[in-house]
């Protein structure tokens, strides 16, 4: 029997579908009775290119965790085919007080998690609590900061039990809020928002989400055979899902290939039916049927440490964004549809609420490749530094496009920039977040992907104390603008929107970042698997309605 599936790709992520039978000899293979499956099975495999960081829902900052761990566990809220936040274990769309600082929500009463116990609205509690608890350490604690007593409570001036989130016996859930926060909708469909079962977390202690075994799901699907470290995991169809006799797929096979070729001669092959292509196996492919480009709310910059005395000179900083040919970069390095971007939001994310212009077309460019003027700008450097050369530590992931992106970008600054010498160090992205949060680099290539609808989601990564900023950038001038933001200026879209554009101006007025690219994969991908929702924001895909076509 000849089975054959098609594919999904993450916003940031390559996820491959392998049909039980991409030819003859997988076909006997894998619907083989020695294999377990059946011609009416629906089982599919993936390929992701990084591996899970963690499967705790206030821990996850990768994109690549937070995909699958949306395809586990459900929050009050998700995000639909066009974008927005509609209920999840929410029963209905809730009620919001004319004010905007309370949301109440009644849970569905039939929810259950993985190990018969009921979804109650304590593990809504339970979960915020621990998100802004201090003692938790959990980076994305900050987007919990308009909920009453929450700044407090981090800054550990108040105990977690005061936090402006209360359970209305089982079933009801008010948040109260200190500001009205538009983007609140958006967090209640976040995965650090989702709830946890407090008695199973605290008798898993540490090891909770370190594997598949120390985590429960309450969606559509749940999470085995993973070993917290291997490279290999499963999505099993959850039959205690509120809605299962919806859910299609039986069973998610995933293994993590890095190698651009690798994933193509697996296509090729039958083995897999999704692809990402990269450089010039892009121009091989382009005349494919089965090719489709993909773009995506994410962008990818250069991020400097401020720690580094070289680097808080400023000609230095600038030379090394106008070494960087970002339209070679793009078209002949990575060639995959990703395009140029001028500054540090993607285009196409969110418009002027008075003008409808795109938010980086209004702020513009400010970064063009000129290596000449950057050969006078190092010389500069050089006298006020004192110094005639320099060693500096680059810090990437380990996948095939970040290496290479690495080796461009380390080729240009040696080579255009004479006595800079650049030390690579690409690492398991799970290690490299590890090491970036501690500081320990002077380069990092990193990125964004939009959690949610709004500018801020970017902007405030540069806020001093972010735990995003791991560059540890700070500007007094640019923190009071994404102050305004929040609070004076919070109801007042357009002096809002000029307060981001001014913190905007002041990024690119000290170099604090050099943008790289906004992100598109172009893949190939094999047309027989429907239903399978893509998200520009938070959570990139949903797989509870994908089915195989016959």
């Amino acid at each position: 029997m000849r089975i054959h599936y098609k594919s999904l790709v993450s916003m940031s992520a390559v996820f491959l579908l392998s049909a039980c039978g991409g030819n003859d000899e997988s076909a006997n293979s894998s619907n083989s009775d020695s294999e377990g499956d059946t011609p009416s099975e629906q089982v599919v495999h993936y390929t992701a290119p990084t591996e899970l960081s963690t499967m705790d829902t206030v821990m996850i900052t990768d994109i690549n965790s937070s995909n699958y761990l949306g395809q586990v566990v459900e929050g009050l809220l998700k995000i639909d085919e066009e974008g927005d936040p509609v209920p999840a274990i929410a029963a209905d769309e809730g009620t919001v007080s004319e004010d905007g600082l309370t949301y109440t929500y009644t849970l569905r009463d039939d929810v259950v998690w993985s190990n018969g116990d009921p979804v109650t609205a304590n593990d809504f509690v339970f979960a915020m609590q621990k998100l802004v608890n201090p003692e938790t350490g959990a980076s994305y604690s900050y987007l919990a900061e308009t909920i009453e007593n929450a700044p407090e409570i981090m800054a550990g001036e108040k105990d977690v039990s005061e936090l402006g989130v209360t359970a209305n016996g089982d079933h009801e859930i008010t948040f109260k809020l200190t500001q009205p926060t538009p983007y609140f909708k958006y967090l209640l469909a976040f995965t650090a928002f989702f709830p946890q079962n407090q008695t199973f977390v605290e008798e898993q202690g540490d090891r909770y989400g370190t594997s598949s075994d120390t985590v429960l799901a309450n969606g559509p699907f749940t999470l085995e055979n993973w070993d917290g470290t291997g490279l290999t995991w499963d999505l099993e169809k959850n039959e205690d899902y509120y809605a299962a006799d919806e859910i299609m797929l039986d069973t998610i096979n995933v293994q993590v290939i890095k190698e651009t070729s690798t994933a193509v001669n697996l296509f090729e092959a039958g083995e897999v039916d999704n692809a990402q292509l990269t450089g010039d196996i892009v121009q091989q492919y382009a005349d494919d049927e089965n090719v489709v480009v993909q773009k995506k709310a994410r962008t990818s910059y250069l991020e400097f440490n401020w720690d580094n005395e070289y680097l808080q000179n400023d000609k230095l900083r600038e030379a090394i964004g106008l070494v960087i040919n970002t339209d070679d970069l793009v078209n002949t390095l990575l060639g995959d549809g990703s395009t140029e971007i001028g500054g540090f939001l993607p285009a196409d994310f969110v418009t002027n609420p008075s003008t409808g212009e795109d938010f980086s077309e209004e702020a513009g460019s400010f970064l063009s490749y000129d290596p000449e003027r950057a050969k006078e700008l190092w010389e500069e450097a050089k006298s006020e530094l004192g110094v005639d050369s320099i060693s500096l530590s680059f810090l990437g992931d380990d996948d095939e496009k970040s290496k290479k992106l690495s080796q461009y970008i380390q080729g240009q600054i040696q080579n255009n920039l004479s006595g800079v010498s650049v030390e690579l160090r690409n690492v398991p992205k799970k290690n490299r977040l590890e090491i970036s949060d501690n500081g320990d680099f002077d380069l990092l290539l990193t990125g964004w992907g939009a959690d949610f609808s709004d500018a801020i989601n970017f902007m405030d990564l540069k806020y001093s104390d972010s735990p995003y900023n791991r560059g540890r950038y700070a500007n007094s001038e640019f923190d009071a603008l994404i102050d305004k933001a929040k609070t004076t200026d919070a109801n007042d879209e357009d002096k809002r929107w000029e307060d981001l554009q001014q913190a905007h101006q002041i990024l690119t007025d000290d170099f604090a970042f050099v943008p790289l690219y906004q992100e598109a994969e172009t893949q190939l991908r094999n047309p027989a698997v429907e239903g399978i929702i893509f998200n520009s924001v938070g959570v990139e895909f949903d797989l509870s309605r994908a089915s195989i076509k016959d």
